[in-house]
């Protein structure tokens, strides 16, 4: 019996890793996260301005606020530069200020320091005094890590003005968001922008919904979690390119392939960590059976004495 459980167990784990094999291997730039909408600037700042979302509990030694972290995964309190200062509390004095109408003394990290070592989206604990001298404490409050130079570059744009569009392509780095394009008016005062998404080969248009003049127009590129690209002026109709250093198009290609290295790590461990509970279960289901078919051996044995 125990060497049937052995090799029963032993085909278990190795026959399915050696059947998806070919499929840890394969890489999908499917994302994790497809809220697009979230990556806006005036969208996440709205949202963050929403002081009704914080979790709140009084304490004898101070109040005790919650953000919901982990339902906002493309907000921030606070930004920081790659391998910058991480002392510097003002955006997330400005933010609590605006958003639960708190004016704000001192302030510390209590847990989950900042750190500017990796770009990203992070969250830390904070506590701070009120200036009526109310100990607050923060959990889960986040903050960004941006890059300290452009690392997604707009390599093509087309100005079709009498067909009222503008598509174009950016070079951009692996990344568990969506690429979001923003297209931005500059012929009066009014404030105006479009936005769209780039697609997983780098690909965007916009439909305009107004009038747009060359020379007054210009792109952004951000993917809301650090990668972002300078401004593009759009200075002519027509197509135009631009030249993306090799250097640069060299670290895109690298992040993909470390994406992918992680995502087939990923996979292999799901797979193998899958197996073994499928054993477990098995030997727990074959134990299961064998105690019931030694009772039913028991019954008939004590019937036919």
């Amino acid at each position: 019996m125990k060497k049937s459980l052995l090799v029963l167990g032993l085909l278990f784990v190795f026959h399915p890793t050696i059947c998806y094999g070919e499929e840890i291997g394969e890489f999908t730039s499917e994302l994790n996260f497809q809220a697009s909408f979230d990556l806006t600037s005036r969208y996440a700042r709205k949202q963050i301005l929403n002081g009704e979302t914080t979790r709140i509990k009084a304490k004898k030694d101070g109040v005790y606020l919650e953000f919901p972290f982990e339902h906002s995964p493309y907000m921030s309190f606070a930004r920081f530069v790659l391998n910058g200062p991480v002392h510097i509390y003002s955006g997330f004095i400005e933010t609590i200020f605006y958003r639960e109408n708190i004016k704000i003394r001192d302030m510390y990290y209590e847990n989950n320091p900042v750190k500017t070592d990796k770009i990203g989206l992070y969250s830390t604990d904070l506590c701070f005094t009120s200036e009526e001298g109310t100990i607050y404490h923060y959990k889960n409050v986040p903050y960004i890590v941006f890059s300290d130079k452009p690392t997604v570059f707009f390599s093509e744009i087309n100005f079709a003005k009498e067909n009222s569009i503008i598509s174009g392509e950016i070079k951009m780095p692996a990344s568990k968001n969506t690429y979001q394009i923003e297209l931005f008016y500059t012929d009066n005062d009014e404030y105006h922008y479009q936005e769209t998404s780039a697609d997983r080969e780098g690909n965007f248009m916009f439909k305009l919904n107004r009038e747009a003049i060359e020379g007054k127009l210009y792109l952004r590129a951000s993917d809301g979690l650090g990668n972002y690209a300078d401004a593009c002026d759009i200075e002519r109709q027509g197509r135009t390119t631009y030249q993306v250093l090799p250097e640069n198009l060299k670290v895109i290609e690298a992040s993909y392939k470390k994406m992918k290295k992680e995502k087939s790590l990923l996979a292999l461990v799901k797979i193998i960590f899958l197996r073994f509970l499928g054993i477990f279960v098995t030997i727990l289901i074959l134990l299961r059976l064998r105690v019931i078919l030694k009772r039913h051996r028991r019954k008939k044995y004590n019937k036919n004495r």
